[in-house]
């Protein structure tokens, strides 16, 4: 599917004049299927669909792609053409919540966060477990500047809504923009049990115990770093870097009696020539900077390049 929308974006882009129905319709598909973020694109794309080929579309398309275009416009902040689309999903669906949902998230757009409050609470009135609207009270504290009151609301909503991992996710970088990494570390946890597979998590969770710091949670970033490592068949650089910057904290004597402990004493060696390979092969020009860094943390180690 991403092969196909390649496609698609390059006939769009070399159309002359306005593009075909059947490009712009499958466009907006494979960017919902695909769950792609490209919102002044698809505005665009989507206004020039409502525009010319609304009769190309089926009654229930033509309210989905509706619905799809008003986001997007709201998200790049083409607040006249967002207004309009809004408007009309209103007029067709007055009683929907999701069509007073985009009107909540409208007046968020241009500001006006008591009207947003007021649809959303209204919304709420009708039902308090209503998830998208839960997490657009969170969106509005956030956009008021509340961000304290925003992780309250969020924390409330998984309480009820617990496997949600993008919800994590975001309560995780709250807790980081406050500097509660502890609160921060829990989040992660909780994703690395929902996702074990995800380097990236593995990553996360060991930045924030590096921040925290102290000999016990720098060995333990240690770990995680090269989890992350073994996930991405050693190509993560940022869990590279990592194992030697925990590694340059740990000054406690390793004796090679098992072979866990000699994986401890290799693993910096190891990462710094992953390191090294991998710049000399992409970004050989960036080698005088990295190899000064990189002795500096093998030194810290009781290594040298």
């Amino acid at each position: 599917m991403e092969i196909e929308l390649e496609e698609v974006e390059r006939q769009l882009r070399g159309a002359k004049g306005v593009p075909s129905a059947d490009k712009l319709i499958k466009y907006l598909r494979l960017m919902r299927d695909l769950h792609i973020r490209d919102s002044p694109t698809v505005a665009r794309y989507g206004n020039i669909l409502l525009r010319h080929y609304k009769n190309h579309l089926s009654e229930e398309e033509l309210w989905t792609v509706y619905e799809q275009v008003a986001i997007a416009a709201l998200d790049s902040h083409a607040l006249q053409f967002a207004a309009s689309v809004v408007a009309a999903i209103n007029r067709r669906f007055p009683e929907s919540v999701r069509a007073k949902r985009l009107q909540g998230m409208y007046y968020e757009a241009v500001g006006d966060y008591n009207k947003a409050e007021g649809v959303y609470n209204d919304l709420l009135t009708q039902d308090a477990a209503n998830e998208m609207i839960l997490k657009r009270m969170v969106a509005l504290e956030r956009s008021r500047g509340n961000l304290t009151t925003a992780i309250d609301a969020l924390r409330k909503y998984l309480d009820t809504f617990a496997n949600d991992k993008e919800g994590w996710e975001e309560l995780a970088e709250m807790y980081l923009e406050v500097q509660n990494y502890r609160q921060a570390a829990f989040c992660y946890e909780e994703l690395l049990m929902h996702v074990p597979g995800n380097s990236s998590y593995f990553v996360r969770y060991a930045d924030v115990l590096y921040t925290i710091g102290g000999p016990t949670n720098y060995k333990t970033a240690r770990s995680y770093y090269a989890k992350a490592i073994e996930l991405t068949a050693g190509g993560s650089l940022r869990a590279l870097f990592g194992v030697l910057a925990c590694s340059a904290h740990i000054t406690d004597k390793v004796t090679l009696q098992d072979a866990r402990s000699r994986a401890q004493i290799e693993l910096p060696d190891v990462s710094t020539q992953a390191l090294l390979r991998i710049y000399k092969q992409h970004a050989p020009d960036k080698l005088p900077f990295v190899e000064p860094i990189l002795a500096k943390l093998l030194s810290g180690h009781g290594h040298g390049l």
